[in-house]
């Protein structure tokens, strides 16, 4: 379906052109204005500032070089001048690259810089051309000085007068560099000694000579170098470098400041350009809020115009694209218009229906009188709802749901009608479907105990009108449990599908044959008399021998039929079934294979129980009856969250009774009720005794149908809670789930009431009733509590630990907390924990005990090291599967122990079935979230398994030859080695199972804890 039209942007509110371009002339003008300030008041580039710089500091080196090495020459601390010639070439090197003047030197100071330049650059020149006569006078001395020290020695040599030798050493010593006026006049002194002694001594004279002759030319030389020295040096360039460098910082300063005063003409234009755009801005709002009043008007008008009309497109599209038909008709009632869903449910086009009255489509399952009611409800309360059956083009009758209302104009008066409708033909298909599976049986198709119940009230009140004779029957079939151990689950119910239609071939097609659980049966069939009832019967009988395909060859089963005659038997229907019940033990012990009519036999049974009422009367006031305890506890946790209380009677001739002795015979509901609140009574006694003890332990009671929905149950249960408050939170019911559903929503409120008072309550035998998850789900019982005959022969029979499993699965998912009843061993509870059950109750935990016993035995008690084992790991549906083989590994077993203990042939042995597909064992990252196992212990694990279950599968298929051949003493030959096989596959199934599960941290509980259970 095509989206709603986009409404168009509503555009912006324009100004005249020529206040635009006013405002952009002027900007434009200012940004030229800024423009040019901007480029005036940046002064100059700094690299050519920069540069002249570094280029007069340069001069500035060269000219301190010059002048350094040259006073070093004239004290003699060096003798090499060609340095003097590269300090003068770089210094005039740099002043003529400082000729070309940067640009920011402005063009009036310009001449006076270039005038310091050229005195500088003469200046240079002249200390550049006194060089030579420094360099002359430089090098005579040089020379001098070096033949003085070889004429003090000729003269040294030629005398050995130690005076005139000392003479000749002052005299020389006074020319070296560095000596002082002192030398000198020394010198001088020596100087006349040696003129003395060479007129004494005619052959020293020329010795003398020579060496005064040297010593002149020394002092000759060296004046006229320090002239030179003193001529350059009077050439003063360093001020003439100070001068140009004074003169080129003021220019850079005038320079700087007119910079600045541009930069104050700059920040002027920015603020002036800033203050007009802020009031060309204002005048801009102040325009588009005056011109956005009108443009707003006409946009409001335009948008509603658009949403009415996309109201008017959505509308239509919805009546076009709806699933559900639609009809609209005027007030008449003829039709304007419908949708495409009506013509696809009616199969009318458009063109054939508009202008005519929906009553053409009606099927004639409604009457007159419906149509008016309905119209004088439209027309009073203005719709109408419910299901109808109309016809659709093709003459098909189907159910529909229809919604019909009026529609008013503005005066109030009806002008239209639209119908909505639906066809439910696939509701109805699965309702009928839902009811098939609530009143039927799954396996034999056969009516449940739901759908019995009704064909019996109605069969009774048939039979009553007719003066006909009603035949309750209730068969059991006998010896069945052989097939289940013999051929297994599937051939059993196999059997059971094949008695179902021989007896639905033996009877009439009007008479009942239902299925009330396991291999029970009954019967109703009407006849006018007696005798065509018995006729009836023997047909039943032989129709049960009938042979059976099971396994590889026939079966031939017998039943056992009690039967009673209604109105020669005038009871309640549910008295009818029961009394059909006691024939049919009759029939069983009279050897099976045939019926029992009830008769006064059954009355004076009825006399016994009167009796056993009576007695049991006297047992209460007598105080005969006692309490045992039987303690529930969570194997998980090792706590003990509670305890059973379980009747007992201290007969005094037959010793202890257990309550299977004596309360199946109990038939008065006042007595059952008398019962029930005694043990109540009691249980509230015990429960307060060991609270003042300091053992808080809460205590179940079973509480029977007739108690549970007396009127005054609540108020008498809570009088007992006022007798006894500090075990009034300690009190836990328990009723069957067949109570409960009775009348569940009675037994619902009740529940609740329960609640209400701080009592908890529980469903008991949960799975051995009628298990509807309606009932589940609506019962506010928060613990249920698996039967035990599930339980019982979980180890060895699949189909069990299949219910289990569903049942444990079902209570989690609801939410509800559930205990296993008849954990009858470690492996129970092991098996149990393995599926998620964590609380058990059973002779594997404790037998009951007398209430003395209990709080010693609490104390004392620990869970075994196998349910400890389970506790320390999280069970997940992955070992779901390997459970299931343990399980048929054992039944396997069973039904092979059972063959080779009765040394009974078989056709065919029994097949260990396959293993399932083993998964893949955790490989978590975290080394705490799964098993460390080695890639090579986890294959070890899976062909270890596979090689076991390969063993045993051999050596059982050996035995079940063995046994198909006759030869008994083989099979049990045999059996040994089977058995230990099958013991090796059951610790590798334990292994891999352990392998899959994860670890968990479970707190370590104290001691013989006790929990209250929630």
């Amino acid at each position: 379906m095509a989206g709603p039209a986009t409404p168009p942007e509503p555009r912006p509110v324009a100004l005249p052109r020529a206040w635009y371009l006013r405002v952009g002339a002027v900007v434009a003008m200012l940004l030229a204005g800024l423009t040019l300030t901007y480029l005036r008041a940046d002064p100059a580039p700094a690299s050519a500032h920069m540069a002249f710089l570094c280029q007069l500091l340069s001069v500035r080196e060269a000219d301190a070089g010059f002048d350094a090495q040259l006073l070093s020459l004239q004290a003699g601390r060096t003798v090499d001048d060609r340095a003097l010639s590269q300090f003068a070439a770089q210094a005039a090197q740099q002043v003529q690259r400082m000729a070309a003047l940067p640009e920011v030197v402005p063009a009036a100071d310009r001449p006076a810089l270039q005038q310091a330049l050229g005195a500088l650059r003469t200046a240079l020149d002249a200390k550049v051309a006194g060089l030579p006569d420094f360099r002359r006078t430089h090098l005579g001395l040089a020379q001098a000085q070096a033949g003085l020290p070889s004429a003090a020695a000729d003269l040294l040599q030629a005398t050995e007068n130690t005076p005139l030798q000392g003479a000749a050493r002052r005299y020389v010593l006074g020319f070296l560099p560095g000596s002082g006026s002192s030398d000198e006049g020394e010198a001088d002194a020596a100087a006349e000694a040696l003129r003395t002694a060479a007129q004494s001594d005619p052959a020293l004279a020329p010795a003398v000579r020579r060496l005064l002759t040297q010593g002149d030319s020394i002092h000759r030389l060296r004046s006229a170098r320090d002239a030179a020295v003193d001529a350059v040096r009077r050439l003063d360039t360093t001020a003439r470098i100070q001068d140009v460098q004074r003169r080129y910082e003021e220019s850079w300063r005038r320079l700087d400041a007119e910079a600045h005063a541009w930069r104050i003409v700059l920040f002027g234009l920015a603020m002036l350009m800033a203050a007009y755009l802020s009031w060309a801005f204002l005048q801009w709002q102040r325009m588009q809020r005056q011109l956005a009043g009108a443009h707003g008007e006409l946009q409001r008008r335009y948008q509603a115009q658009l949403a009415a009309e996309q109201r008017l497109k959505l509308h239509a599209t919805a009546f076009e694209n709806a699933y559900d038909g639609i009809t609209l008709t005027d007030a008449r009632g003829n039709i304007v218009d419908v949708n495409p869903a009506f013509c696809r449910i009616t199969g009318y086009s458009r063109a054939e229906v508009i202008g005519r009255n929906p009553s053409m489509m009606q099927s004639g399952r409604h009457d007159r009188a419906f149509y008016t009611a309905m119209w004088k409800r439209i027309l009073e309360t203005g719709n109408w709802n419910g299901e109808i059956w109309n016809r659709n083009k093709y003459g098909e009758v189907y159910p529909e749901l229809l919604s019909i209302s009026a529609i008013r104009d503005s005066r109030g008066a009806v002008s239209n009608f639209v119908a909505v409708f639906a066809d439910i033909r696939h509701l109805k298909a699965q309702e009928k479907q839902l009811a098939r599976m609530a009143y039927y049986d799954a396996l034999t198709g056969l009516p449940n105990r739901v759908l019995l119940a009704d064909r019996l009230q109605h069969a009774v009140a048939r039979a009553r009108s007719r003066a006909t004779v009603l035949a309750v029957c209730y068969m059991d079939l006998d010896n069945f449990k052989p097939v289940n151990d013999g051929h297994g689950h599937a051939a059993g119910d196999l059997a059971l599908v094949q008695v179902a239609r021989h007896l639905q071939a033996a009877v009439q097609p009007d008479d009942t044959v239902a299925r009330t659980g396991g291999d029970e049966f009954v019967l109703l069939f009407e006849r006018s008399d007696t005798e065509g009832c018995h006729r009836m019967l023997q047909q039943v009988v032989d129709a049960i021998t009938l042979p059976l395909q099971v396994g590889s060859g026939s079966h031939t089963l017998t039943g056992s039929i009690g039967v009673t005659f209604f109105p020669q038997d005038d009871i309640e229907p549910e008295a009818l079934l029961r009394h059909a019940d006691q024939a049919m033990y009759r029939a069983k012990q009279a050897g099976g294979g045939r019926f029992h009519v009830f008769d006064a036999e059954d009355d004076r049974h009825a006399r016994d129980v009167g009796h056993h009422a009576q007695r049991l009367r006297q047992a209460m006031r007598r105080g005969e009856l006692v309490l045992y305890y039987q303690p529930k506890v969570d194997m998980r946790r090792g706590t003990v969250l509670g305890a059973e209380a379980l009747i007992r009677w201290q007969h005094p001739e037959r010793g202890l009774l257990p309550p299977g002795a004596f309360l199946p015979l109990l038939e008065d509901d006042a007595l059952t009720i008398d019962l029930g609140e005694w043990v109540i009574e009691q249980a509230l006694v015990q429960a307060g005794r060991w609270a003042e003890g300091g053992l808080r332990l809460p205590v179940s009671v079973n509480v029977a149908s007739a108690q549970l929905q007396g009127a005054d149950f609540m108020r008498k249960l809570g009088l007992a809670l006022e007798r006894h408050p500090a075990a009034a939170d300690l009190l836990e019911l328990e009723i069957l789930e067949t109570t409960s559903l009775d009348d569940v929503v009675k037994a619902a409120r009740i529940i609740e009431q329960c609640h209400a008072l701080g009592v908890h309550v529980s469903i008991d035998d949960f799975g051995t009733g009628y298990s509807s998850l309606t009932y589940l789900k609506r019962l506010p019982a928060r613990t249920i509590k698996l039967d035990q005959s599930f339980v019982r022969e979980l180890l060895e029979d699949s189909d069990n630990l299949v219910i289990a499993h569903g049942v444990i699965r079902l209570v989690h998912a609801l939410d509800r907390k559930v205990i296993a009843e008849g954990v009858e061993s470690e492996a129970h509870g092991r098996l149990l924990l393995q599926m998620g059950c964590d609380c058990a109750q059973g002779y594997g935990v404790a037998r009951p005990m007398p209430a003395a016993d209990l709080p010693d035995w609490v104390q004392i008690w620990q869970p075994p090291q196998a349910w400890r084992d389970c506790a320390r790991v999280r069970w997940t549906d992955e070992v779901y599967p390997l459970l299931l083989a343990e399980v048929q590994a054992r039944g396997h077993m069973q039904q092979l122990r059972h063959a080779l203990q009765h040394g009974r042939r078989l056709s065919a042995g029994p097949t260990l079935p396959p293993l399932p597909e083993l998964p893949e064992l955790p490989e978590l990252p975290d080394p705490t979230a799964a098993p460390t196992l080695s890639a090579a212990d986890r294959l070890a694990l899976t062909e270890r398994l596979r090689q076991e279950h390969a063993t045993v599968r051999q050596r059982s298929d050996a035995v079940g030859r063995a046994l198909a051949q006759g030869l008994i003493d083989e099979a049990r030959a045999r059996s040994d080695a089977l058995h230990a096989a099958h013991d090796e596959l059951l610790a590798a199934l334990s292994a891999m199972q352990f392998a899959l599960a994860a670890p968990v941290v479970v707190r370590a509980s104290p001691k013989a804890q006790v929990a209250v259970s929630a």
